[in-house]
């Protein structure tokens, strides 16, 4: 048995990061000593400005919640903590909280330090971000990425100096498989997460625009946060002439009403025009519900085209209405073969230990 302090977001924070978190130091924590130290505040207001908690989902029963991205002395802990540890698990998503991991690894140098790599840069672009990821990572002793591209980059931007050992997704929800709705008032299909740049909500706007031409008018539910809150997503909906057809209800979703969502649409729809992976595509393949997406990142290591669902181009309005229409006219075979596909939390947790080369009973 190992003695393992993890570092990073759990439930009742909310994100799919933090569901993440959960699953996973939920699954260790039956073989190991797990301790695991979570953010009282992670990110300014100014940076995230909504709730950074979910008030509908049960806290994480073993965790700390010390850590603030304001507090040195906080940091100081974690180290302290981590260095009576056999094993440091950091989670990267951002390079914003650099200056916390480097005081933790400088306080750990004798202890085996693995890193969970969300994202190896940022979607939105930061200050010297690559340095900052190279600095940090590159003193870790191993990396667990869910794609392979995601691991690629980080071969390219730490020169092959660390391993990363590649495990796919699972689900972060436990998702009941439902039938089909009937098709009856058309093809239905929902948009999950927050509403960011990078997720491409606007081509998606434009692709169904387009389909109107043709008298094709799939239904859209958008379902999340406006990452800024001013954007005037009813208005650019209005504009397109879409006021029918796309349904917005811009806040949060708690895990229950995710389940009920998918059980009543036909596919999910993530026409993102960059990304490294996606929580939301296990999820959906875990319900029965094909998944009509760009070829980004590792989207399409999961995603097949034509199997349990359509690919598009990204940022190209057209080919994603054509890929909306394939997904239409498959839909019965696609969804047949939306299956989970992604290893079990199990598979995670002993990725963490071979990442981190230490012995594993």
């Amino acid at each position: 048995m190992a003695r393992i302090t993890f570092i990073g977001p759990v439930p009742p924070i909310r994100s799919g990061i933090a569901q993440h978190g959960g699953h996973l130091t939920e699954t260790l924590a039956r073989d190991h000593d797990v301790t695991v130290l979570s953010w009282q505040h992670q990110y300014p207001r100014l940076l995230f400005r909504r709730s950074q908690v979910d008030p509908t989902v049960e806290r994480h029963p073993n965790a700390r919640f010390t850590l603030r991205w304001w507090d040195p002395v906080s940091w100081w802990r974690a180290g302290r903590t981590g260095q009576e540890s056999d094993l440091v698990v950091l989670v990267w998503t951002t390079p914003f909280h650099t200056l916390t991991y480097l005081v933790v690894l400088a306080l750990t140098r004798r202890t085996r330090r693995v890193a969970i790599v969300h994202n190896a840069l940022p979607h939105e672009p930061l200050p010297f971000q690559r340095t900052l990821t190279r600095v940090v990572l590159g003193q870790c002793d191993g990396l667990i990425a869910h794609a392979t591209t995601v691991a690629d980059e980080l071969d390219e931007l730490l020169g092959g100096k660390v391993d990363t050992v590649t495990v796919a997704h699972p689900s972060n929800i436990g998702v009941e498989r439902k039938p089909l709705p009937p098709l009856d008032d058309g093809l239905r299909l929902l948009f999950l997460g927050f509403i960011r740049p990078y997720k491409g909500l606007d081509v998606a706007l434009d692709a169904l625009a387009e389909l109107g031409q043709h008298g094709v008018r799939p239904k859209l539910t958008v379902v999340g946060e406006p990452w800024d809150p001013a954007e005037p997503w009813a208005e650019r909906v209005a504009e397109r002439g879409l006021s029918e057809q796309v349904d917005l209800r811009l806040g949060y979703a708690s895990d229950d009403e995710v389940e009920r969502l998918l059980a009543t649409h036909h596919a999910v729809l993530l026409p993102y025009r960059s990304a490294t992976q996606s929580g939301i595509v296990p999820i959906a393949l875990a319900a029965g519900r094909p998944v009509v997406a760009t070829a980004v990142g590792g989207i399409a290591e999961v995603v097949e085209d034509g199997v349990n669902g359509t690919l598009a181009t990204p940022g190209d309005a057209g080919s994603l209405a054509d890929a909306i229409e394939r997904c239409a006219a498959q839909l019965t075979d696609l969804a047949a073969a939306a299956t989970t596909v992604a290893e079990s939390w199990d598979d995670v947790a002993a990725a963490v230990v071979k990442a981190a080369r230490i012995d594993p009973s």
